[in-house]
């Protein structure tokens, strides 16, 4: 018989399987090795403990080139890109990382968190360079106000820079990651995009990712609202305030208290609230919670009437909606059009195809009426035809608005002023459902006219709020008593009549105040 010699395999060390743990995973090497301080407590060093949405960030930053954040305040976001930069540092020779801050105090601040997380990681696994036990031959970093620089043996070194926001900065440098932090805030913000961009747009490709809270007007938003209709490349991450699970509907309400202008845009609720003015708000009764409902049809029969709304243009953008009038008076946007430097004829088409039940094989609907903006009766200077004149032709037969401007912002809020429904719960005598994206994203952003209280600023995109007041001076205002709370039992077809979502029909049903429903 031959002899077989087993070749000897040296075991791992527990440092090793955790090393290899670490290079294969980001959150591994975040849960087991990365440390904070708490601004709250001073010289506290704490574990970076990550939230359920935290994890959700972390698994997008590693597979997604470019990625913009937008969330509330203080929730650890910016230790979180950190974190994600030093793991690519540590495993990754030769890997840089720019991050750029409002001024140079934020710059001085973050390269100060990156230390601090380096100073907490094992000696295992990299020690200063000043400080380096004897015999050392593994990772070494060195520190400086704006500057990390981690040395791999064998290897080119990873650094980590951190600049101010001015004009030229994103000339500046070249790097694997950028890491723009608070970007809505950054001075200069579009122009160091402009010049940041080409040095990471390589065919190996480089990654941004840029973190901010809301601000309305800023190159930030611009990018948020292209990411969000697919008009870039960007991946969009919103966290709102409930992100940090320690934060409660009760700390939420005293927030409200003690910031009641700029709640919304500090902590927002939702994608809306963060771009909202604050002290300043045209709406200061516009809720996304109260004012906005799930996807809506109206029942197509006749007790139900539909009324259509509409501010002309063309280099600027038109406006169409479509209003369900329910047997109490009340009223919900259900359907918008928001076109942009498209014909006369191509929006009266397309309105014609969207004017129809979709849930009942595309029924045509038939409109009570049309009201619409004075200026759609202005002949061309080409055609001599007017908007109105284009529109009839296809049908679609318009009557004049009420040019009363003061009063029709009157009115609108009037019927944007929250009270109690008939389930109970807080809604307005106008609601709207989550199919009118423009509609929901401009009530929050709409500014009071600092030269006229009684009207919007001109700064303010508010087609969609001229398309709601044209609709609302059309109409009587019904009264807020038709929508006492519900009691007792109800067909399905008596709750669609008072305008309820099959989501609130839903809750109905479990509570038993449904007839057919057990």
């Amino acid at each position: 018989m031959k002899n077989y010699s087993k070749k000897h395999q040296q075991t791992p060390s527990l440092e090793e399987v955790q090393k290899e743990k670490a290079r294969r995973s980001c959150e591994y090497f975040i849960d087991k090795f990365v440390h904070i301080f708490d601004r709250d407590v001073p010289g506290t060093v704490q574990k970076l403990e990550m939230w359920p949405k935290q994890r959700d960030v972390i698994k997008e930053l590693q597979i997604r080139r470019l990625i913009i954040i937008l969330k509330a305040r203080q929730l650890g976001l910016t230790w979180l890109a950190l974190a994600y930069a030093l793991w690519k540092m540590i495993f990754n020779p030769g890997y840089t990382v720019v991050g750029l801050s409002r001024g140079d105090t934020e710059a001085m601040e973050l390269v100060d968190r990156m230390g601090f997380m380096l100073k907490y990681l094992p000696r295992w696994l990299i020690q200063p360079a000043d400080e380096k036990d004897t015999g050392w031959t593994g990772l070494t970093y060195t520190a400086t106000l704006h500057l990390i620089t981690i040395y791999h043996p064998g290897g080119e070194a990873a650094k980590f820079q951190a600049f101010p926001a001015s004009a030229n900065a994103g000339r500046s440098f070249t790097s694997s990651l950028v890491i723009i932090d608070e970007w809505a805030f950054q001075q200069f913000a579009e122009e160091i995009w402009t010049a940041a961009y080409p040095t990471i747009n390589r065919p190996t490709g480089g990654q941004v990712i840029g973190l901010s809270t809301g601000k309305r007007g800023t190159w930030f938003e611009t990018v948020w609202n292209a990411a969000k209709a697919g008009q870039n490349s960007f991946f969009a991450i919103f966290l709102n305030w409930r992100t940090d699970p320690r934060r409660t509907d009760a700390w939420y309400e005293d927030t409200k208290k003690n910031l009641p202008n700029t709640y919304r845009q500090e902590y927002p609720a939702n994608e809306s609230d963060a771009f909202t003015v604050g002290e300043g708000a045209f709406f200061p009764e516009w809720d996304e919670e109260i004012h906005v409902v799930d996807s809506w049809e109206p029942p197509n029969n006749a007790r139900w009437r539909i009324v259509g709304a509409y501010d002309p243009g063309y280099a600027s953008h038109a406006c169409f909606k479509w209003y369900a009038i329910s047997p109490d008076g009340w009223a919900r946007c259900f359907r918008e059009y928001y076109p942009h430097r498209v014909t006369d004829r191509k929006q009266a088409e397309e309105i014609l195809r969207r004017s129809v039940y979709y849930i009942d094989d595309n029924r045509p609907m038939r409109f009570e009426y049309i009201v619409a903006d004075t200026d759609a009766w202005t002949p061309s200077r080409d055609t001599g035809k007017s908007t109105a004149d284009v529109f009839a032709e296809y049908g679609l037969y318009m009557i004049q608005a009420s040019k009363s401007l003061e009063n029709g912002w009157r009115r609108l809020h009037e019927w944007l002023e929250p009270f109690e429904g008939p389930d109970g719960k807080k809604t307005a005598l106008l609601t709207f459902t989550r199919d009118c994206a423009n509609t929901i994203q401009t009530y929050p952003s709409c500014e009071q006219s600092k030269t006229n209280p009684e009207d919007i600023s001109r700064d303010s995109e508010h087609h969609p709020q001229d398309v709601d007041r044209y609709f609302v001076m059309s109409r009587p205002e019904p009264a807020r008593e038709s929508k006492k709370p519900l009691k007792g039992q109800y067909t399905v077809d008596e709750l669609e009549d008072k305008g309820l979502s099959r989501a609130e029909i839903r809750e109905m049903i479990e509570r038993g105040q449904v007839i057919g429903h057990e």
